[in-house]
């Protein structure tokens, strides 16, 4: 039992329900204080507790605990290993700053997350099997399905994170990555970010989707908030992560190991992490602006303005501004999915093809062609949002073009496979899988693309 309690793991749940309920304290106390009533300021007493428990997590499992002695002047050492007196397994439990333990616990997290999202996707399914409803509120339906989209998104970018992390560093000779103690705060970052969405489910929830449109999200139940907040939490993971990777890639390569010799996985998580380093950026200001609009009544997004603010002269807001922001993260997310598998599949095919992989250059900038053309289609979600007329036929081209690079990738895996000395062990057939979906989704892309003007 001592044991149990010394974990970081642990520790940082405790260090979250203390800090959910100061912070929930704070807010209820300071409004009594100024003569408020205040039990009537529930959502700003949960975005306040949710903020400091999600710090009192991080300060509990000592993600944070080298950064503080280092502004008083303490040296710290690094991390590795179970702490003193502890069995080694517990090791996954706490801050360890080696990349290949936080790789697996970027996966097993994943893993656990996954399975929290497809037993969510379980029960509604289950309400599905007979018209009507027969065991939730139509109310309780949505925030099933709400919460399983942004449950099972959490899940694959804490997968993607687990690769990287555990074979980056491997592929290029690197003894770590970067920062180490910023890729433990990575991943300890999403532990209590994962709490806060599951936590939203059981106070409220919130019917928007996982996409949270203004101005339903702004009318929301009690639950938005703390998606919201949770969803904002999981961005700066993939920041800080995306710019630890760049910074280990190109500061930590072997000086005979240049741009064009790295693992093409090497270039796929390059293109990832410059994904996650620059677009998540704005789906975390909207979500920023969402808190902040239902907390502090500002209009960002609310097209209908009350009285006090027609008295004022306030401008209205713009819902379409909110899809701009989201889906300008939203759409990229999408290549931050599928650009480390189809590293993978670059791997693995010229192992089981036993021939070298066809075109290696032009696979490896393809992986930056698609990263640099997933910034520039993100509107063709929006063709039927009321955005301008002017914008649609450049998306369109956009989306249409971004098909070049991902074809290259197509063409080259047939090169690798004509003439090779082909195996199919499992791998194998699930790379030959993976490159039949891959034309089925190719084949259907450009009619979806084209519009009418």
């Amino acid at each position: 039992m001592r044991t149990f309690f010394k974990l970081g793991f642990v520790r940082g749940l405790l260090g979250q329900v203390l800090g959910t309920l100061f912070g929930m304290g704070l807010v209820t106390g300071t409004r009594a204080a100024l003569g408020y009533d205040p039990l009537w300021a529930a959502e700003p007493a949960w975005v306040i507790g949710g903020l400091l428990g999600t710090l009192g997590f991080m300060i509990g499992v000592g993600a944070l605990t080298d950064w503080a002695k280092w502004a008083i002047g303490v040296e710290t050492p690094m991390h590795h290993g179970a702490p003193a007196g502890q069995p080694e397994w517990t090791r996954y439990f706490a801050v360890d700053l080696s990349h290949k333990v936080i790789g697996v616990q970027y996966t097993v997290w994943g893993i656990m997350v996954l399975l929290v999202g497809g037993f969510l996707a379980t029960l509604f399914r289950v309400e599905l099997l007979q018209p009507g409803m027969q065991y939730f509120t139509t109310d309780r339906y949505n925030t099933l399905i709400s919460a399983h989209g942004i449950i099972m998104i959490s899940a694959i970018l804490l997968g993607v994170g687990g690769m990287i992390n555990y074979l980056v560093p491997l592929m290029i000779g690197a003894s770590d990555m970067a920062f180490p103690r910023l890729n433990a705060f990575g991943f300890w970052i999403n532990v209590p970010a994962s709490l806060l969405l599951i936590t939203a489910m059981f106070v409220g929830g919130w019917d928007t989707g996982w996409t949270a449109y203004p101005p339903n999200s702004l009318r929301t139940a009690l639950g938005g908030p703390l998606f919201f907040l949770g969803f904002y939490t999981i961005g700066i993971s993939s920041i800080v992560g995306g710019l630890n990777l760049l910074v280990t890639v190109f500061t930590m390569r072997p000086p005979s190991m240049n741009l064009f010799r790295m693992p093409i996985f090497v270039w796929a998580a390059v293109g990832t992490s410059v994904l996650q380093l620059l677009a998540t950026q704005l789906v975390g200001l909207a979500m920023l602006m969402l808190i902040v609009e239902r907390s502090l009544h500002m209009g960002f997004f609310t097209p209908v303005l009350n009285e006090a603010a027609k008295a004022l002269n306030s401008p209205p807001g713009d819902p379409v501004l909110f899809q701009h922001l989201f889906w300008f993260y939203s759409h990229p997310a999408v290549y931050v999915f599928v650009l480390p598998g189809l590293g993978i599949i670059s791997e693995l095919l010229p192992v089981f093809a036993r021939k070298p992989l066809f075109g290696y250059k032009w696979i490896a900038l393809s992986s930056i062609g698609i990263a640099f053309l997933g910034f520039l289609v993100w509107a063709h979600h929006m063709f039927t949002s009321g955005m301008s007329n002017y914008l649609r036929l450049p998306f369109m081209y956009a989306t249409l073009i971004i098909a070049v690079p991902t074809g290259v990738k197509f063409f080259s895996w047939l090169g690798t496979l004509w003439g090779g000395k082909l195996t199919y062990p499992t791998p194998m057939l699930f790379v030959l899988g993976a490159i039949s979906v891959f034309l089925l989704g190719g084949l259907t892309g450009p009619p979806a693309a084209t519009i009418t003007y």
